[in-house]
């Protein structure tokens, strides 16, 4: 029998998911007073995506988490 292993980083994002997401990376931007364009707010960005795919759902956890890693 072929076992699949499926993690969550190769599961696809959701519209639901994304709306979450760019919420928090608004809100995370407009405290640290970056514009979105910005190559910090794109690290911002990926690691709230990560977090989230690590199983991190919670916005203001994601927000709070994704300002102690920079």
């Amino acid at each position: 029998m072929l076992r699949s292993s499926i993690h969550p980083h190769d599961l696809p994002l959701f519209s639901e998911d994304l709306d979450l997401l760019s919420q928090v990376l608004d809100k995370v931007c407009v405290e640290r007073g970056l514009v979105r364009t910005a190559p910090e707010a794109e690290r911002i960005g990926a690691v709230i995506i990560q977090l989230y795919r690590q199983g991190v759902r919670d916005g203001g956890k994601l927000a709070d988490l994704a300002k102690t890693y920079l």
